[in-house]
């Protein structure tokens, strides 16, 4: 696994996100190995020639160059910052680079609005930071509750109990918490199970459907094939049609309101 330290121009980049004015990336690339990532398109700028998920690049002064962004700033950030939107901010190099870390001291600073979305039960180092923060909601990506599925499709992400975990905790730290069931995979994610795991553990949830771009497929199609070959057979089709998201968009939306969970919608590429 290559870790490369390198310097960033800019760590503030405004963003069409919906809700957000900013991101912040602290990291290129990712090393959890999820066979889905969506952002393996982020390679092509790169200069890489390691498969997505085998090469990391640490921003290593991205804590200056935000207090500089922020410092020349003549105005509050408006939309507030979401981080982070094509890498995970709390993957295992965190540990030693503290990039975030470094990033959530200086929002702090400025009281900048964040939001924050991650795989990792490691945002809870950070507990400290997050409690004083005006505006923060953290959110965990989580797609299934079964282990076995997880370490498939999620190889070296922390495991969904973990995740779950993490969620408890934020919410007992008065920290406004959410799901994101990410990606949803017909037969193999449950909503209900999901739903029923994080009661009284988040504020909202949303879902995200499993995305069936050629650059995306690829790797669901080689996981299927090889735990789960009955399930290939009309796989793409059943994702890229209306009829079974509608469906599960009815079941979520029951669920959330029999939970007393505001839900974000089912969002498709």
């Amino acid at each position: 696994m290559g870790i490369n330290k390198v310097q960033a121009k800019s760590i503030l980049q405004k963003t069409g996100i919906s809700g957000f004015g900013y991101v912040i990336n602290p990291y290129t690339g990712c090393t959890h190995g999820c066979v889905y990532c969506y952002a393996r398109f982020m390679k092509r700028f790169t200069g890489h020639t390691e498969r997505w998920g085998e090469f990391l690049d640490a921003k290593i002064n991205a804590r200056e160059v935000l207090k500089r962004q922020l410092e020349r700033r003549r105005g509050p950030i408006k939309g507030g910052v979401f981080l982070s939107s094509v890498t995970d901010l709390y993957q295992p190099a965190e540990s030693i680079f503290k990039l975030t870390r470094g990033i959530l001291e200086v929002l702090l600073e400025y009281q900048v609005p964040l939001s924050i979305l991650t795989k990792s039960d490691l945002v809870l180092r950070d507990m400290d930071l997050l409690r004083q923060f005006e505006e923060c909601s953290v959110g965990l990506s989580v797609m299934t509750i079964d282990e076995g599925i997880a370490r498939r499709f999620e190889p070296r992400a922390p495991s969904p109990q973990r995740r779950m975990q993490a969620l408890r905790e934020l919410k007992e730290n008065n920290i406004a918490t959410y799901a994101f069931i990410s990606p949803y995979l017909p037969h193999l994610s449950h909503i209900e199970q999901l739903m029923e795991a994080l009661d009284g553990s988040i504020d909202e949830a949303g879902i995200e459907a499993l995305n069936t771009k050629e650059a995306y497929w690829q790797g669901v199609e080689r996981t299927l094939a090889r735990y789960y070959p009955a399930l290939l057979i009309g796989y793409k089709q059943l994702c890229q049609g209306d009829r079974y998201w509608n469906n599960l968009e009815q079941r979520a939306r029951l669920l959330a309101s029999h939970l007393n969970i505001s839900f974000m919608g089912v969002y498709r590429h």
